[in-house]
């Protein structure tokens, strides 16, 4: 066996998966903050922004089905295994991508955030409704100090409206249950299915919705549209491939640290120095989600 290989033996499922998470968590912020751009400074709309990025995935897929002897078939990408469970995985997403935008439409950013963040604690109660895992009372306990972390992090303000709010919410539900349908997916899906699927479904979702208000898009805005596509597939990557190897409801608290990633990079661009606190609820974060992975640790086996 190769040394490479064996060092990967000498580490954990569970200490990767947390990782991948983290990671995602950065790559999402990253790529929501180029997105923003191309709202702000490029005049697209939200929907054509997730439209062109499913676009351009499902034509690299297309390409790369139809080059000879490649791994990725047609039927593959056409006829997958449990084809429905893995559709259904894709149009939570898209779904939830689509009730984030009409939320940070309506709402502030920072009250859209507040409760889009409010997935992890969703994630958690389908992990136990819809997967049967068995959530100690620590992992809850974890996860509900992430969620007060974010809390102190974001401050959200009593201003939203109530169709914000609604959607918001929904849309933090949703994406809650891609990510435990893609967690029962694991032993049929791969990672490159998930990220094709979600294309494929995202481009017929939008399609009609973009078409009716495309914008022009310029050369420049198009290798910015392909820099936040390869970021925020990176993200969905790091996710999907985490949830192949943790627990959901363990993993829950870990994607708390998007918003200690955000306000890093806000210390970076914008010089703003985070608060007390936002540092309390930083430290919250990161304590909800050593907590919930210490949870239950004893019950198996040893392996996190």
């Amino acid at each position: 066996m190769t040394e490479s290989k064996t060092a990967q033996d000498r580490v954990p499922s569970g200490l990767v998966a947390i990782g991948l998470t983290i990671l995602a968590g950065l790559l999402y912020v990253v790529g929501y903050a180029l997105s923003k751009s191309l709202v702000t400074d490029h005049g697209l709309t939200p929907l054509q922004v997730t439209f062109l990025r499913c676009a351009v995935i499902l034509v690299v897929g297309l390409c790369a089905a139809a080059w000879p002897g490649g791994r990725l078939t047609w039927r593959r990408l056409v006829r997958p295994e449990k084809a429905w469970e893995q559709r259904a995985a894709a149009a939570a997403l898209v779904v939830s991508n689509a009730l984030a935008v009409l939320a940070y439409a309506l709402m502030p950013v920072t009250a859209a955030s507040a409760l889009g963040f409010t997935a992890p604690l969703m994630l958690t109660l389908l992990s136990v409704l819809l997967l049967r895992e068995r959530v100690p009372p620590g992992r809850w306990l974890g996860t509900l100090l992430g969620f007060a972390g974010m809390l102190l992090i974001v401050r959200p303000g009593g201003e939203a409206s109530w169709l914000g709010i609604a959607a918001a919410f929904g849309g933090a539900v949703t994406y809650a249950l891609y990510q435990v349908l893609i967690r029962r997916l694991r032993d049929a899906a791969t990672t490159l299915d998930t990220i094709l699927q979600v294309a494929l479904v995202g481009v017929v979702l939008l399609a009609a919705l973009v078409a009716a208000d495309w914008r022009p898009v310029s050369a420049e805005t198009a290798a910015l549209v392909l820099l936040v596509t390869v970021v925020q597939t990176a993200a969905l990557a790091c996710i999907a491939a985490a949830l192949r190897r943790g627990e959901a409801s363990r993993l829950a608290p870990w994607q708390f640290s998007g918003l200690l990633w955000a306000m890093a990079l806000d210390a970076v661009l914008l010089h703003v120095v985070p608060s007390l606190g936002s540092l309390t609820g930083g430290g919250l974060v990161i304590g909800g989600g050593v907590l919930a992975q210490m949870a239950g640790r004893s019950r198996t086996s040893g392996v996190p």
